[in-house]
């Protein structure tokens, strides 16, 4: 192999190659394109006349010419011609040879022979499985050249060649093409406890042993696949139980060997171990009859429990059937919520329960047919049904105490409170067990909703817990001020002042003024009146009569409550005067005097009284109330000096005892 050119030869450092002699080459390019390639001839075992045509056939050692035209301000430093293999992962390489290039070597142009071995072979899958494995595969390929230069810039060629060494060719019927991998479907052969394997090896030079091998220590030792038909179909049957689990992909391989010993290309054999997984259900071992469906968490070995998107390719569950005490009850498919690979569990529905104790098992099924099941012990138990027969049949006043209680009944006809706690707002104020009934006494204090919970624990540990909502208004007390004794039709004027929970004014708290006369049994509301904003309500009337009066504080819905003033005693006092009463005296002669009493009923008796020495007052005569409301009478002195006189108009039942105003009068 060489290189020549018309000015001078090349000394060219090639891998595994010889330079030619120079070959004249045509005129410089004159643009500023940079190099130039054109193929001149490919010959190899395979004959022809060394004319380059698309697709021609090459075996063994192939001969390729080639010619550089280069560009003067941009000369080529290296020149590489290959012939890759058309699937790397399988074990297969490049055949390359590489020219270094001096200045001047490609001005104009300059021609270039380089010699391939198609046929080369390396170690593959190291030295204990003994593949001498061709580095090109047969089949289609392309003679690639690329011509580097220092501006940096490439320019390559290739041409379509069909490498023909009469190597034999493995094919995998059992493995998904290559759809399967963008589609996200699983990919591979399924090895859950042994792998069966087939494959199919044909060649032009016959076919002597079929292979199966890993560079794996974990993996069997190689094997040679039989083929019992003589039909080019090859199988074994390998025990991988003990083979951790997870997609080999790239580690195993089978490889077909002709009758020459010569080794094909190795054809990677994806393959999925799937020892199965571990399911836990999310039930508790004490359920309740509609405690389904059921949440399902399944876990894989970390070898298949991938993160998304590689998960997609891998096992995951596809169904999960529910039994109870061994019989089947429902077949539950994975729903649109469960994907290919998804670890969050998937739910499971196991229908409507019955009481008592039971067995439940969950049997899963993943998309390769392992199973992962769970026996899960359970008892079926109904809720302690809670029925309060005290402390709900009206509001609660602050400041008092309430009584609960409760009786307890399960539809299961077993289950019982065997402990319980009552609380108000998350706050305990009785608890008990067995055989005492739920039962206790709160104190309200605090004015609004309150809810109280009664929580039941049976004595299989299932919890129930019932509340009820609960108002707590606020208590009212009314006081009422007046006055205790009035004068007849003068003004009186009676102030509630109510006042609820917390000696907080109750503005706006309707107030009804109420008065019995003495001598009557009946209260009559005089007048209702609103309380202002310091929670004082008044009532003014003319005084008439004696009475007891009170004030009623209307219950307010939801706010407070009523209450009642204590009664409140007014008397009336008759209005008692003397027309001009006589100052003068002589005693031994009458002096003449005239009382007047309002209100005044014919017949009344009044008392004309002179007061004593010691302070108290002696009637000295008695008038009686004529039909004008006058009490005319004469009084005779005995004895000179000065008297104090007044007239008393004694009780009735609509008045209280009254006086006149005292006058005096000089006895001559």
């Amino acid at each position: 192999m060489g290189t020549s050119r018309s000015v001078r030869s090349l000394a060219v450092a090639a891998s595994a190659a010889v330079l030619c002699a120079v070959v004249p080459a045509s005129a410089a390019v004159a643009d500023d394109t940079g190099a130039v390639i054109t193929f001149d001839g490919i010959t190899s075992a395979a004959g022809g006349d060394g004319t380059v045509s698309a697709g021609q056939p090459v075996t063994g050692t192939t001969d390729v010419t080639f010619t550089v035209h280069a560009d003067p301000g941009d000369e080529p430093t290296v020149a590489v011609v290959s012939i890759t293999g058309s699937v790397m992962d399988e074990g297969t390489g490049t055949v390359k040879q590489t020219f270094s290039l001096a200045p001047g070597d490609c001005l104009p142009s300059c021609t270039l022979h380089a010699t391939l071995d198609t046929a080369a072979t390396q170690q593959f899958g190291g030295s204990a499985n003994g593949v001498a494995a061709p580095l090109v595969n047969d089949g289609a390929n392309s003679v690639h050249v690329e011509v580097d230069s220092p501006r940096p810039r490439s320019i390559t060629a290739d041409t379509a060649v069909t490498v023909d060494n009469e190597r034999p060719v493995v094919t995998l019927p059992d493995l998904p093409g290559e759809d399967a991998w963008t589609s996200h479907k699983p990919v591979g052969l399924s090895a859950d406890g042994e792998l069966s394997l087939r494959a199919t090896a044909t060649g032009a030079g016959g076919v002597s042993r079929v292979r199966y091998f890993s560079p794996l220590r974990t993996w069997p030792a190689p094997v040679e696949l039989t083929d019992p038909d003589g039909d080019a179909t090859w199988t074994t049957t390998l025990n991988t139980s003990t083979v951790p689990a997870g997609l080999y992909a790239g580690d195993l391989f089978v490889v077909a060997y002709d009758k020459d010993g010569r080794a094909g290309s190795p054809v990677p054999a994806v393959t999925l171990v799937d020892h199965g997984f571990t399911i836990t259900p999310k039930l508790g071992s004490v359920i309740r009859p509609d405690q389904t469906p059921v949440i399902v968490n399944y876990a894989y070995p970390s070898a298949l429990n991938k993160t998304f998107p590689h998960n997609l390719n891998y096992a995951y569950p596809v169904s999960t059937t529910v039994s109870l005490d061994g019989k089947a009850r429902t077949t539950t498919p994975v729903g649109a919520y469960t994907y290919p690979g998804n670890t969050e569990g998937f739910i499971a529905d196991s229908g409507q329960l019955p009481y008592g104790t039971h067995t439940l098992t969950f049997d899963t099924v993943d998309n390769r047919g392992a199973h992962g099941r769970a026996d899960l012990p359970v008892r079926v138990v109904s809720e302690v049904t809670p029925t309060w027969t005290d402390g709900f049949q009206d509001f609660v006043v602050a400041g008092t105490s309430r009584k609960f209680a409760v009786t307890t009944s399960a539809a299961d006809g077993v289950s019982r409170a065997e402990h319980w706690t009552l609380d108000v707002d998350g706050t305990t104020f009785a608890t008990g067990s067995y055989p005492a009934r739920p039962s206790g006494t709160w104190k309200a204090t605090t004015i609004g909703v309150h809810d109280v919970t009664l929580t039941t624990v049976s004595q299989y540990g299932d919890t129930t817990v019932s509340g009820l909502p609960l108002r707590v208004v606020a208590a009212t007390t009314t006081r009422l001020a007046g006055p205790a004794t009035s004068v007849y039709g003068g003004k009186a004027t009676f102030t509630a002042t109510v006042t609820q929970t917390g000696a907080k004014p109750a503005a706006g708290a309707r107030v009804g003024f109420q008065y019995k006369r003495t001598g009557t049994t009946v209260w009559k509301t005089q007048a209702t009146v609103t309380a202002d904003s310091t929670g004082k309500a008044s009532y003014t009337t003319t005084a008439k009569y004696n009475g007891v009066w009170r004030a009623v504080t209307a219950a307010k819905n939801l706010t407070w409550t009523s209450s009642t003033s204590q009664t409140l005693t007014s008397g009336v006092r008759a209005v008692l005067t003397v027309s001009r009463p006589a100052t003068t005296a002589v005693h031994g002669r009458p002096v003449s005097y005239t009382a007047h009493s309002s209100p005044y009923v014919q017949g009344t008796g009044l008392l004309f009284q002179a007061r004593q020495k010691d302070g108290t007052w002696a009637t000295l005569t008695r008038a009686t109330l004529t039909t004008d409301g006058s009490a005319p009478t004469k009084i005779t002195f005995l004895r000179t000096g000065t008297w104090t006189l007044r007239v008393y108009r004694p009780a009735t039942t609509g008045l209280v005892s009254t006086y006149s105003s005292s006058w005096t009068v000089r006895v001559s």
